[in-house]
């Protein structure tokens, strides 16, 4: 009686399999999770009764599977769910950010009305467990301050990947430019050689991970749309769907940077109104929408005759749109602190960052570097080298000292004071301000200066994306008498120190610590007025020869256009 039959029966056969089959065919569409392992076991358990011929190994078997089940049923709703604190996130930045951010005064940053606006934003992130939503959120509260160093990461690096290609709008086959003359041109249009194309398999910032989920299945059938309705780089745009370009300017609600001088984001607006739909999307005009068919652009032919083109979108915005930032902002592509001959009369020298080592980052002594430098420089001088370029083009900052050292060989002979730090009261762990609301200054920083080119010209090329120990470049030499600033933007104007701060969804920095000048003021900074406060002398022209350059012939335009006026300076 404690046998059964040796050969089950067909219907047997498919009762004890079918959990198998059905386990597989779950993985396989949704994929294994390790939180589902016991169930998982259980599935595959029923396959062992062909071999069991006792009764009471089946009914063990059963009876493991019924409880690796249950057990696993119950553990999962037991469990709490995997809820990301969004709003806990915010609090604790918040709090952070009154008691330490050093330019609150400075910048008349009203706390109140800050938390005001957004505490119940983040709350309603919290409970929509939205990423995309939260990312959102910091962009726009993190550019309340104008100030370059406040910034947010997403700590997850995929979340942060999908988070930005969803935030920034639909790609409809170009980008947006404001030109120096107030119209607007379409720059990197899809199906031109040298413009970002829908096609390409790789870039720097590694959307092409994700690539297929953000375009439709017949995106190339789409492609070339506007190519084909004779829409080219350089094209003046007149309407989007049907209004000026300006209407959208207030949907723009975040960007994927900050632009404290409102002259510099008024140069990067267009390039984001150009991912923004005629549809209302929640909750900002910007994100992605899947949904979200086309749009009619309005531009002036080759006979100055208005034509409008229905465009269709190709899938999500962030990947043109940053590789439009890459081809005006990021400089020449070679190695830190790498000289290079511009002409016979002119040489460039390239500073990416303010680091020459990782061992002399850590400290203050930058004697090698500078006498490296100095050896160059004599170098170049007695071969005749009238002029020097400095690339500052998309410097991401470093060192103070490393900026000293660098603008000591060609200061004015003497001692020079560079900043002065603040003083710290002990008793609120906080920085010292005086009666009247100005920071009690310290000890300077200083540097000599040797005059190495006093007979020579210096062109400082700069931009926004030119920020913190780059700002403090253009603000030390920029003062020089021999020295000259251009670019086609400003410099970014953020130059207090930082602290980073490390919350459960991401990553929190902002300026913790002043650096002022002689009149106690922090330097650099902007004001409420968001006027640029580092030298500054001469814009390059966005025209479109410059489109053409950029954009069809791939040259480094605003490199080439400062070596043509060198003779001008």
């Amino acid at each position: 009686m404690d046998y059964i039959k040796k050969y089950i029966s067909n219907r047997a056969r498919l009762i004890f399999a079918a959990p198998c089959f059905l386990g597989v065919f779950i993985v396989f569409v949704y994929g294994f999770h390790i939180k589902f392992l016991p169930a998982y076991i259980a599935a595959a358990l029923p396959v062992l009764c062909f071999y069991a011929e006792k009764k009471k190994w089946r009914i063990s078997v059963f009876s493991l599977t019924a409880l690796l089940l249950i057990g696993n049923i119950g553990w999962y709703f037991a469990m709490p769910s995997e809820h990301r604190e969004y709003y806990k996130d915010f609090e604790t930045a918040f709090a952070l950010m009154k008691e330490h951010y050093v330019l609150d005064k400075e910048k008349d940053i009203d706390w109140n009305k800050l938390y005001s606006k957004y505490e119940p934003l983040f709350k309603e992130a919290d409970r929509l467990q939205d990423p995309v939503y939260d990312y959102e959120l910091w962009q726009e509260f993190t550019g309340e301050f104008y100030d370059g160093h406040v910034q947010y990461v997403v700590k997850e690096e995929d979340e942060g990947l999908r988070a930005v290609v969803e935030s920034y709008g639909n790609d409809y086959g170009l980008s947006l430019i404001r030109l120096s003359t107030g119209e607007y041109a379409a720059v990197n249009v899809e199906g031109y050689d040298n413009c970002y194309s829908i096609n390409d398999e790789e870039d720097d910032y590694g959307f092409y991970r994700i690539d297929d989920e953000y375009h439709p299945a017949d995106v190339s059938d789409k492609r070339l749309t506007l190519k084909n309705a004779g829409l080219h780089n350089g094209s003046i745009i007149t309407k989007w769907n049907g209004k000026d370009i300006t209407e959208y300017y207030d949907a723009v609600k975040y960007y994927l940077t900050q632009y404290p001088v409102k002259e510099n984001e008024e140069f990067y607006l267009p390039m984001y109104v150009a991912g923004i739909s005629n549809s209302d999307r929640v909750p900002y005009a910007q994100r992605f929408d899947k949904d979200s068919g086309s749009v009619t652009i309005s531009f002036l032919d080759e006979n100055g005759t208005e034509q409008t083109v229905k465009a269709p979108s190709l899938g999500a915005y962030t990947p043109r749109l940053m590789d439009t930032f890459s081809k005006i902002d990021r400089g020449v592509n070679i190695t830190n602190l790498t000289w290079q001959p511009v002409d016979d009369d002119t040489v460039l020298l390239r500073i990416r960052e303010m680091a020459y080592d990782a061992d002399t980052y850590a400290g203050v002594d930058y004697t090698e570097m500078t006498n490296k430098l100095r050896e160059e420089i004599i170098a170049y001088k007695e071969a005749g080298i009238k002029n020097i370029i400095f690339d500052l083009r998309a410097n991401s900052g470093g060192s103070p000292w490393f900026v000293m050292s660098v603008a000591g060989l060609f200061a004015p002979e003497g001692e020079h004071v560079e900043s002065y730090s603040t003083v710290i009261d002990e008793k609120s762990a906080t920085f010292k301000r005086g009666a009247d609301g100005k920071y009690t200054k310290k000890e300077p920083l200083s540097y000599t200066g040797e005059d190495l080119w006093h007979d020579g010209q210096i062109v400082l090329l700069v931009n926004a994306m030119c920020v913190s120990a780059g700002d403090e470049m253009t603000y030390t030499m920029g003062e020089y008498p021999n020295v000259k600033v251009m670019g086609f933007t400003r410099t970014n104007s953020s130059c207090q120190a930082v602290t980073y701060e490390s919350l459960q969804n991401g990553d929190i920095a902002f300026s913790a610590v002043p650096n002022l000048d002689e009149e106690s003021e922090p330097i650099i900074d902007t004001r409420p007025d968001r006027l640029g406060r580092t030298p500054f002398d001469e814009y390059i022209p966005m025209d479109t020869e410059a489109v053409k350059a950029i954009f069809d012939l791939g040259e480094d335009y605003a490199l080439n256009y400062t070596q043509m006026h060198m003779d001008c300076l």
